[in-house]
């Protein structure tokens, strides 16, 4: 080999060294990123995701370990910018310099009390909150747990856009969407539990929603969904959708036990869940609830007693493939339907008490609670107010989730479900002066004691017995095919009801706490005290037919479009009854109703509805996000509306509902934002105004259309480790942009009142609120925690004819409990904590035909109150 001249062997040597030089010095250019994350408490965090980037082009995504420990390694010296996530909590960044060095950064992160980086599962294909073009609000357990709801109406409250009336106690409620006209009930708002509805959407108090499902522990979480995406996700949903989603089991097992007690109305109740796993892939979750309790206003017997049993097992395929699960439900509660009574007017709109009777904290539910009625065939129907309104239920069904080789995933979800209900209750008719010449008797042939300046009550009972019978299928195929994300859906929901009997008794009773039924000599109420009819009869079956498709475009990063359509057929058919024949044989159908159903006539009519929604949602950035949607949905008719003994033809018309929103979505450094502004406008929705006539109320056909703005808003901020506040609220302005009422309509009505047009046009939708809004607080120290919340509920008229006002009014619920020790926690709390007094609704049947200005103060007056001042108490075991 030959040897390097002495010059080669210096010009190597120095190569060397450079080669050596330069390896050093790229080796000290480079550094480091590590830390720990965890919460504001200094818990350990698992889960979480930390993004790294910087200008220099560096892009690097990483996980937490199980010590929640993480580190980017071989980092060239710069600028970074480092991101924090985690399901259910605040995004948080960091900026970091790295120069030759080993940079040390632990990341913390804030629970975020709306969940904006959870992933939503009701409609369409899973997603990210933050990145949906729909108004969304979610409630944890947590957040349930919080509130602590007096029923699964009161619930509702938490979801802007919502006017929520639960004044009936744990009867029925009654909601409204976005200042939708209507007069009680579930008309625009669907619920569902597991996926599936309840109950069709559409229907007033009798049935009602609120009683097919029950809020306790087996409720993992809730998801609504307000505005247009709900016409997608279920028939005849325009305005929103609430979806209860349970407890599904986990491989640990878990679970709790709560006893509670209504310290203010002598309430016992149980609650309890728990799950687990079998085995490795079998997954189990079993609960519910079993309680009695006289009522926050006491009727003088048991106003609610029974509970629901729930329970579900989950099969999971190998290979992450999907499960078979199966579900089933029982329910066996009686609630008491708390009705309005009478108060003092004296124009200020609050409930001023009468001199012997003080509608917010006494009851008129009457003693004397049992009826009975022998038909002309001799068949004796027994009837006990005290039953209230009883619900037994059972239902099961099973859902199914698989996901195939070539990436479709297919859902199918099943439920059967029988209920029969008896409805036992009455409602107050007007408030009548004891005669100075009239003799008055109790059933048992006494006396009763008045004055004459007193008042007793003319009244209607309604007793009913409700058998329904609901199958319902909704199959879903899903694929992500490279920018879209498909959703392709059938539907099947068979309602069948049968509501025979439905009596109705019209009697006479005191104006008095826990009165007592009255006889009046000589008058029509001699004897057994009542008069009978046998209306509102329903033997009907609707069938519900749905195809449904959605797509999401990821357009870019930044974009995503969000396409909608619906299309249902709705098949109603049944018997309609009618009181009486013409000379000619037919049908008699203006007829009034009595106890003796003529005949019946069959009926069929079949409609087909759409709905088209259309969102776009532009994530700005990691932390805000905007929204616009578009949506055609409509409103369709029930079988009372076709059922209906005074069916006419003329009051069915389409009803179309437009809507269009704006959004905004922020989350960030302790922030939480979710806000919308809408329009919207909805046409001839069908509107009964009860006009009281000397031989009880008749109805006026009508139809209403209005348009309502609204804003809506949740704003949440972490002020410190112990310290969160949270805003939410609906400001809307709806008015009628076309609402006349004709005495035309009725015969009887016109000879009394003569040919009168009542109009309505221009004036703002009865019992909506301008502003409703909740500022609440949470306070945790140790092992102590408080929740308070302060609620204001703005002015509303009673009645379209805006000639009386409601004030606003303020109430106030607070909470303090204590963890004793890690899987015991005490808790007390209250409702209405400031005891006041406000008006919920006037008198729905006359106010619209009164003027005030003659009514003489003193005089009673119709309304329903809201709830008096609660206290209660639980102490729950958990574990896990």
């Amino acid at each position: 080999m030959k040897k390097l001249p002495f010059n080669d062997k210096v010009s190597t040597f120095w190569l060397l060294c450079l080669f050596i030089l330069s390896t050093v010095t790229h080796a000290q250019s480079s550094g480091s990123i590590s830390g720990f994350v965890k919460d504001k408490s200094g818990t350990s965090l698992s889960g979480v995701t930390i993004k790294l980037s910087s200008s220099n082009g560096t892009n690097q995504n990483t996980l937490v370990d199980s010590l929640s420990y993480y580190n980017f390694k071989n980092l060239p010296s710069g600028k970074y910018k480092l991101v924090f996530t985690r399901m259910g909590h605040l995004s948080s960044t960091g900026q970091v310099d790295v120069a030759n060095n080993e940079v040390v950064f632990n990341g913390e992160l804030v629970e975020d009390p709306m969940q904006l980086d959870a992933v939503v599962v009701t409609g369409g294909r899973p997603k990210r909150k933050i990145e949906s073009s729909v108004a969304i609000t979610t409630m944890s357990t947590k957040d349930i747990q919080q509130r602590s709801p007096l029923n699964s109406t009161d619930l509702l409250r938490a979801i802007p856009g919502l006017t929520v009336e639960s004044s009936g106690g744990d009867g029925p409620g009654n909601v409204w969407v976005r200042g939708f006209p209507q007069q009680g009930g579930y008309v625009f708002l669907g619920i569902l539990e597991d996926g599936l509805p309840v109950l069709p959407t559409g229907f007033n108090s009798i049935p009602s929603a609120d009683q097919y499902y029950k809020t306790d522990l087996t409720t993992k979480n809730i998801e609504a969904i307000r505005g247009g995406n709900a016409s997608i996700v279920l028939a005849n949903t325009s305005g929103a959708v609430v979806n209860n989603i349970s407890h599904v089991g986990a491989n640990k097992s878990y679970g709790q036990i709560k006893l509670s007690s209504g310290l203010s109305q002598d309430l016992y109740r149980v609650d309890a869940n728990t799950g687990g796993a079998f085995s490795e892939n079998i997954k189990y979750n079993i609960g519910g609830f079993y309680r009695t309790d006289k009522g926050i206003v006491p009727p003088g017997y048991t106003a609610n007693e029974g509970g629901q049993l729930k329970a579900n097992v989950t099969y999971h395929f190998k290979n992450n493939k999907g499960y078979l699960r199966f579900l089933g439900k029982f329910i066996d509660d009686k609630i008491q339907w708390r009705i309005g009574s009478y108060y003092s007017y004296d124009g200020s709109g609050k409930p001023t008490a009468l001199a012997n009777y003080d509608l917010f904290t006494q009851s008129m539910d009457m003693i004397d609670t049992k009826w009975s009625y022998t038909r002309a065939s001799g068949k004796v129907n027994n009837y006990d107010l005290s039953d209230g309104m009883h619900t037994k239920m059972g239902a099961g069904g099973f859902q199914f989730n698989y996901t195939t080789d070539n990436g479709w995933q297919i859902n199918n979800n099943f439920r059967y479900q029988s209920s029969h209900t008896t409805v036992n209750s009455t409602i107050p008719l007007s408030a009548r002066k004891y005669g100075s010449t009239a003799q008055y008797s109790y059933l048992d042939g006494n006396t009763p004691t008045y004055s004459p300046d007193d008042y007793y009550v003319f009244s209607v009972a309604v007793m009913q017995k409700n058998r329904d019978k609901q199958f319902i299928n909704f199959l879903d195929f899903k694929k992500k095919v490279n920018k879209h994300s498909l959703n392709l859906g059938l539907g099947l929901h068979q309602y069948n009801v049968n509501n025979e009997p439905n009596d109705s008794f019209v009697f006479n009773q005191e104006l008095k706490n826990q009165p007592r039924r009255l006889l009046i000599a000589g008058g029509p109420f001699a004897g057994n005290g009542m008069l009978a009819a046998s209306t509102n009869i329903r033997i009907g079956n609707t069938r519900i037919l749905s195809s449904y498709v959605s797509d999401e475009i990821a357009l870019n990063d930044k974009f995503r479009l969000d396409l909608g359509f619906r299309v249902d057929n709705h098949h109603i058919d049944g018997k309609r009854p009618y009181y009486g024949v013409n000379a000619d044989g037919t049908p008699n159908t203006s007829a009034a109703a009595s106890m003796n159903i003529v005949g019946r006539t069959d009926y069929s009519v079949s409609n087909t509805n759409w709905a088209l929604s259309t969102g776009l949602n532009n994530k700005i950035n990691e932390y805000a996000a905007m929204f616009a949607r578009l949506t055609r949905a409509y409103n369709t008719p029930t079988l009372i509306d076709y059922g209906a003994a005074a069916y006419k033809e003329s009051s069915i018309k389409k009803r179309p509902v437009l809507l269009a929103e704006l959004g905004y979505k922020y989350a960030n450094n302790g922030w939480s934002l979710f806000s919308s502004v809408s329009y919207s406008t909805i046409k001839n929705v069908s509107l009964n105004i009860n006009v009281p006539t000397n031989i009880g109320l008749q109805a006026l056909l009508a139809f209403g259309s209005t348009r309502t703005l609204s804003a809506e808003y949740e704003i949440a901020y972490k002020v410190s480790n112990n310290l969160g506040l949270r805003l939410t609220g609906t400001l809307q302005d709806s008015k009628y942009t076309d609402y006349t009422a004709s005495t035309k309509t009725n015969p009887i009505v016109l000879q009394q009142m003569g040919d009168v047009t009542y109009s309505f046009t221009g004036n703002a939708t009865e019992r909506v609120p301008v502003l409703s809004t909740e500022l609440a607080a949470n306070y945790d120290y140790k092992k102590f925690y408080t929740n308070w919340g302060i609620i204001y509920t703005g002015s509303r008229y009673t009645s379209p004819a805006q000639n009386y006002k409601l004030p606003g009014y303020v109430t106030m619920r607070a909470s303090v409990g204590y963890k004793i020790t890690n899987t015991l926690e005490a808790k007390f709390w209250a409702d209405n904590l400031t005891n006041t007094r406000a008006i919920t609704e006037g008198d729905v049947r006359g106010d619209q035909f009164r003027d005030f200005t003659t009514v003489a103060k003193g005089t009673p007056m119709y309304a329903r109150t809201i709830l008096p001042r609660s206290f209660w108490a639980s102490l729950s075991y958990s574990f896990k």
